[in-house]
């Protein structure tokens, strides 16, 4: 097996290039990822990045040298959009294919969205970029989905002064992940905080003064952050003849 192409530039197409070297593969190896950046880490986004304490150049997860030592071919800024099988060959959204003896897919996930147009999702750093320039004292932001990422940005939001409305379709939000006693506390310091947090409300669509919920009303917004979960990022492989379900289909062995 010497050509092995790797999609998905993130931390785990990353570590798997960095594996395949490891283990003494000295044949070709191309990693393939959507975004133009070099391989970066996305848990400082929603709160270093977002509140300005760090700049963009410390989120990269290894310095140029290190990336240069593993001899990639690195084709970053350009999607995946398709998997030929019986051609064994990644097709490019310039265009291009690229073949493999060899193929990891580590695509990851995506945002899931509202109905409507205008609001911020938090996946990338130029995401996040974009949320904290407008994230301006007296802003008003909807966040909607108090899970870890609602309430992270929430509270950052809070610290650069703006006015913070967060929906949670749960009774008590976080619940589900750290019991419902830890998730009231969390929520009491958000109210202690100063964001107006509203539980058990269902967000239909993003309008252009704001959300709706279920029952009609419209809670207005300058900007609005949906933070309500992910999808894997399968669609380029919807036609590959992959077994596809929530995510690529494995055995033991991945």
């Amino acid at each position: 097996m010497r050509r092995v192409v790797v999609v998905g530039a993130s931390a785990a197409g990353l570590t798997a290039a960095e594996a395949l070297r490891r283990a003494g593969h000295d044949g070709p190896l191309t990693l393939i990822g959507d975004e133009p950046h070099a391989p970066y880490d996305r848990p400082p986004l929603s709160q270093q990045i977002l509140s300005g304490a760090w700049p963009a150049g410390r989120l990269p997860l290894r310095r140029d040298e290190d990336l240069d030592a593993l001899d990639l071919d690195l084709r970053l800024g350009t999607a995946a959009t398709g998997l030929d099988l019986a051609g064994r060959a990644v097709r490019l959204a310039d265009g291009s294919r690229v073949p493999y003896d060899g193929l990891i897919v580590a695509t990851g996930v995506r945002p899931r969205r509202l109905p409507g147009e205008g609001a911020h999702v938090l996946r990338t750093v130029d995401d996040a970029l974009a949320l904290r320039d407008v994230l301006t004292p007296g802003t008003r932001l909807v966040v909607v989905g108090a899970g870890f990422l609602g309430a992270e940005v929430a509270a950052v939001a809070r610290g650069r002064g703006a006015r913070v409305t967060l929906l949670e379709p749960s009774p008590v939000p976080l619940a589900h992940a750290v019991g419902a006693e830890v998730g009231a506390m969390l929520s009491r310091v958000h109210l202690a905080h100063g964001v107006e947090l509203r539980t058990s409300v269902t967000v239909t669509e993003v309008t252009e003064d704001g959300v709706r919920l279920a029952g009609g009303e419209v809670v207005e917004a300058d900007e609005i952050l949906v933070a309500i979960g992910s999808l894997p990022n399968t669609g380029w492989l919807a036609d590959s003849g992959l077994t596809l379900g929530d995510g690529v289909v494995c055995d033991e062995y991945c």
